[in-house]
């Protein structure tokens, strides 16, 4: 999704400080240095320029500011609490599934945002003539990669602290594949689906939304560029049929091989969420029709938000997973997010619900919070895998706290420093960095022996293979009485695969033993 930072307005991709969308990604006013809040617009790729509150980001006599300023599109705060109402049904339902069933669809939420914002950038910049793929790229790894490094690398050491083998090859084979923005294709070499138990525990699963929206991101600017080239009727002709198609592949995709993987991770099975937005960018861009008509009449754009809103909740309530999703179940996020984003920032619900301070504010974080609170949850599970022996300080509701903490320091330390930093050795660096980081996840994957610190600690330790093996051997020992000037010879037989108690006496261990359940060396 897009994000609002400070950007300078030179439209070097390079110099100027961006940012890109990503599921979900932060936007955050800048301050003053008496710590005064900015107003700011959104421009190119949901970037920003600043301008002291209640100014408008004007055009000037100069060339570099006439092109900001012809790429900018009004910042919306109801769009950042939007973000909020997607990712926290997300977190809730991750760490409490039964707490909000269907809270998993705030990611399709963040797909129709994206979608939106993305595309009325693109819009603008194709009218202009001004958009490159060098910098709309350029951008995007400006903005999603530094967060993503910082916490895949985070994941991927606790991971061979704490994994055995066969966890710690599924981690690294996701993050290897989401180091290329590929989590989602890797997902569907995977016999189970997205709800099936084994594949909960895989701290990089969430990397699939990632994947989905870069994918779409690879095609669309392409199709923008076609549609500029149309009328307005056979652009939106053109929309239609594309949507069209993507729709019915989300819908001939479900129950394949008797999953629905297909149908939840396959790109084209998605897009048709992503281009809805972009049709509502495009209307607002060249018709303006439903802008109009909710501006001149406010109570259709308070019902029309209500409504929508109204929608989301009983897709957060009703939907759950074993329902046949996405198909015709995400009609219901998708529908209402889009609803929410027409209505306009000053219906009463965008304005005074969605852009709360507080709304804006966890809107900011959803980026980080999106991509720090998973892992965070699997691996605290996979540390103590025992719910009621599980300390405080590993249950999910800390790992919800440890999440948002963490994803505060991120923003403002990783994410916005990197955002803001003018070196054009940025990009290079951070590509860099994400190439050296799939090379150590590929190596880990060959070689889990090697990373794992619990298989090489249980490599060391004799456990019993087989209750049933009495392999024994014998040791023989001389005690020598000085007294007597006498010697006795004492034969012992030792169990060979036996541990030390007390763990063979454990209940827990012996059900271990005898291949009934896992077992972790640390704990």
């Amino acid at each position: 999704m897009e994000s609002s930072v400070q950007v300078e307005t030179t439209g070097d991709p390079h110099t100027a400080v961006h940012h890109s969308s990503a599921i979900p990604a932060a936007s955050s006013a800048t301050a003053n240095e008496d710590g005064s809040s900015e107003g700011y617009v959104l421009v190119e790729d949901g970037s920003t320029t600043t301008a002291k509150k209640g100014e408008a980001a004007t055009e000037t006599s100069t060339s570099k500011a006439t092109t900001t300023a012809s790429h900018a599109i009004s910042y919306r705060p109801d769009i950042d609490g939007l973000r909020t109402i997607a990712v926290v049904p997300v977190v809730v339902f991750h760490a409490y599934p039964a707490l909000l069933p269907g809270g998993f669809v705030g990611v399709d939420v963040f797909f129709v945002i994206s979608g939106f914002l993305i595309s009325a950038i693109l819009l603008k910049e194709g009218a202009k003539h001004t958009f490159t793929y060098a910098s709309f790229y350029s951008r995007r790894i400006r903005r999603i990669y530094p967060a993503l490094l910082v916490v895949a690398t985070s994941t991927l050491v606790v991971g061979c602290c704490w994994l055995l083998k066969t966890p710690l090859r599924t981690l690294s084979a996701t993050l290897v594949a989401g180091t290329l923005f590929g989590a989602n294709l890797q997902l569907l070499t995977v016999d189970e689906g997205y709800f099936d138990a084994s594949v909960k525990e895989n701290p990089l699963l969430h990397l699939w939304s990632l994947g989905v929206e870069e994918q779409f991101y690879i095609v669309w600017p392409f199709l923008v560029s076609v549609l500029l080239r149309l009328s307005v009727r056979r652009a939106l002709l053109t929309q239609v049929v594309f949507i069209g198609c993507s729709f019915a592949c989300n819908v001939l995709l479900l129950g394949v091989d008797g999953s629905n993987k297909y149908a939840f991770y396959f790109p084209l099975s998605r897009f048709w969420q992503m281009a809805l937005g972009g049709l509502l960018a495009f209307e607002h861009a060249h018709l303006k029709t439903v802008a109009i008509f909710v501006a001149a009449k406010p109570v259709v754009a308070s019902t029309l938000s209500l409504m929508s809103l109204g929608v989301l909740v009983v897709g957060y309530a009703v939907i759950n997973e074993t329902d046949a999703f996405p198909g015709f179940w995400a009609l219901l996020p998708t529908f209402g997010a889009l609803g929410l984003l027409a209505a306009g920032k000053d219906s009463p619900i965008n304005q005074y619900v969605l852009g709360n301070p507080v709304m804006v504010f966890v809107g900011n974080i959803s980026y980080s919070l999106y991509l720090w609170h998973w892992p965070l949850l699997v691996l605290a599970k996979a540390h103590f895998p025992n719910d009621l022996s599980r300390p405080w300080y590993m249950q999910p509701y800390t790992m919800m706290i440890l999440s948002v903490v963490l994803s505060i320091l991120t923003l403002y330390l990783v994410e916005n420093r990197t955002r803001r930093h003018p070196s054009p050795l940025l990009v290079p660096c951070l590509v860099v960095c994400m190439v050296v980081l799939g090379g150590v996840a590929l190596a880990a994957f060959n070689l889990p022996a090697s990373f794992s610190l619990p298989a090489q600690r249980v490599a060391g330790v004799p456990v019993l293979n087989d209750l049933n093996d009495t392999s024994t051997a014998t040791t023989t020992t001389v005690i020598v009485n000085a007294t007597t000037n006498t010697s006795t010879t004492v034969t012992t037989r030792v169990h060979l695969n036996w541990s030390k108690p007390p763990r063979t006496s454990d209940p827990t261990v012996a059900k271990i033993l005898a291949g009934i359940e896992d077992w972790h060396p640390l704990d």
